[in-house]
């Protein structure tokens, strides 16, 4: 039993966390604990910018999970379990999403918060130093590290044009005047090295000692006493008291603590034998997340990366990486997207896909010899939605997880519709001569019945859920406009958990941004109490 107290206790170290100790470090006098179930960020492979596949296809520093069922098969579900949280392991592309996205959280809220892209451009810009824009949309004093390829590929480059031929503008910056268009990538790199939250942000304040950081310690519950947060319960019965506790720890890990709390659905509480303190109804509900959907073709002799991201070409890549800092290793080597309405070129994107230089399983790691490129289609507003809940009344149990990818028939259209475009892409001039074979889902799919099963069958995560602590001013929602747990004073969620609605696109830059955002607020109530 640990004697330990700080003024502000905060779970979870990942993007989120990690921006939440930095600030309140910066504008504070309080105490400050960041706990982190998982290891410290000393793997070299998490600072490699290509590491990430090496990670992820080894299952190092990620908490493991599997979905229930997904159209009769469980999928692969996965965060960070390291210091940085998924800014440590993920593909470091750094895309903010679209104005309607952050109008849909301003809804939420209506007129008792500000989260409208107005509100929240400033926070972005503040966060980052950009290496080639400097606008009104971009930022280069900030600690956030964000920067173009430098140099992409040949493979890449036809990608570039034959979007073009298809009819997309060629746009230099989505993050800046519109989404829509063909485009260089964006990714949180800095020096030929990853930018995690924890080297953006963080790093200074643990040596400085203002941040304690609690590692390799899991929360199970927080501790409530008189509808008041007044610490958290670690495994093995370790307590660490506190003023205020934040939840940082994702959309997974907040809502299953916040249940084996007391909070939550008291239905499902009361099944598990825990006992209700506040019946909050949607703590685990409006799960949703970006799906892949991974169209795949074999090319002509050795473009793309297939070659250097496996065997000995990768030795060969990471042995010039430490000795040049540059080649295949030094970037994400995803170097090109597009984002756009299959049904309308100068809508608002509805749809984004990475160009992907290699033949990727599972849109991640590569698998066999033959160079290719995978097409990796997102459909960026799903409508589905699914939820996490409780396996037992055991809270280091994993809890369940459904994801329900592609249960709106809407999403299955949307991801048809993407499909068809990017056989059109293939055909076009820059492109069409140098692929050789359609892989996934190949020649003999071309009805949309047809495509729309595959689309079922092949569906897997980009590992972006959100939403199961949504955000809202109505009495349902889990947390209010300043991320306030309803019911209980003293605790806040910040992080993914909260976005009552994805945006459209990568969720690790939002999530930083909000959690800035969210910190201020925090910071302006201590001021007035």
């Amino acid at each position: 039993m640990s004697n330990e107290a700080y003024d502000i206790v905060i779970v979870g170290a990942g993007a989120a966390g990690c921006v939440v100790a930095s600030y309140l470090a910066e504008h504070t006098d309080a105490s400050i604990a960041l706990i982190e179930a998982g290891d410290m960020d000393r793997d070299p492979f998490i600072h490699i910018p290509a590491g990430f596949a090496k990670i992820l296809a080894t299952g190092r520093h990620i908490w493991n999970y599997e979905t229930v069922p997904q159209h009769g098969t469980k999928r692969i579900y996965a965060s960070g379990k390291v210091l940085g949280g998924g800014s440590s392991i993920n593909a470091m592309c750094y895309v903010r999403g679209q104005v309607r996205d952050y109008a849909a959280w301003q809804n939420a809220v209506g007129d008792t918060g500000k989260w409208s892209y107005e509100d929240l451009l400033p926070v972005f810009m503040s966060q980052e130093v950009n290496d080639t824009f400097h606008d009104e949309f971009h930022g280069i004093d900030g600690g956030l590290a964000v920067q173009l390829p430098k140099g992409i590929n040949e493979l890449n480059q036809y990608c570039l044009k034959a979007f073009q031929e298809y009819g997309l503008p060629y746009n230099p910056d989505y993050n800046g005047k519109s989404q829509i268009g063909v485009s260089p990538v964006q990714s949180t790199v800095g020096h030929q090295r990853r930018c995690s939250a924890v080297d953006a942000f963080l790093r200074p304040h643990l040596a400085s000692g203002r941040v304690t950081l609690l590692i390799g310690k899991t929360v199970v519950r927080i501790l409530v006493e008189n509808k008041r947060a007044v610490g958290v319960e670690l495994t093995d019965n370790e307590t660490i008291m506190a003023g205020e506790v934040v939840l940082s720890a994702g959309t997974v890990h907040s809502p299953k603590i916040l249940m084996h709390s007391g909070i939550g659905p008291a239905e499902q509480l009361r099944q598990h034998g825990i006992a209700v303190i506040v019946d909050s109804p949607e703590v685990g509900e409006n799960l949703h997340d970006h799906a892949i959907v991974p169209v795949r073709a074999y090319v002509k002799g050795d473009l793309g990366y297939q070659a250097a991201a496996q065997g000995f070409g990768s030795v060969k890549a990471g042995l010039r990486y430490f000795a040049t800092k540059d080649g295949p290793a030094s970037g994400n080597g995803i170097e090109t997207v597009s984002h756009w309405n299959p049904s309308d070129f100068a809508a608002e994107p509805t749809i984004q896909c990475y160009h992907v230089p290699i033949i990727a399983k599972d849109g991640i790691s590569p698998t066999g010899d033959r160079s290719g490129i995978t097409f990796e289609l997102v459909v960026l507003q799903p409508k589905s939605r699914g939820w996490v809940r409780l396996a037992d009344s055991d809270p280091t149990s994993m809890p369940l997880i459904n994801p329900n990818f592609m249960g709106e028939e809407e999403d299955v259209r949307a991801a048809v519709g993407s499909v068809r475009a990017i056989r059109k892409v293939m055909a076009q001039e820059s492109l069409a001569p140098v692929i050789t074979e359609e892989i996934d889902p190949g020649p003999r799919i071309q009805s949309d019945a047809e495509i729309g099963e595959w689309v079922k069958s092949a569906v897997t995560t980009m590992f972006h859920p959100v939403g199961t602590c949504r955000m809202g001013q109505d009495a349902r929602a889990v947390v209010d406009a300043r991320l306030r747990v309803r019911g209980v004073d003293g605790l806040r969620v910040i992080d993914a958990s909260i976005m009552p609605k994805i945006t459209s696109g990568n969720t690790n830059a939002p999530t930083q941004a909000l959690a800035r955002h969210a910190t201020a607020m925090l910071v302006e109530d201590r001021k007035r109490t």
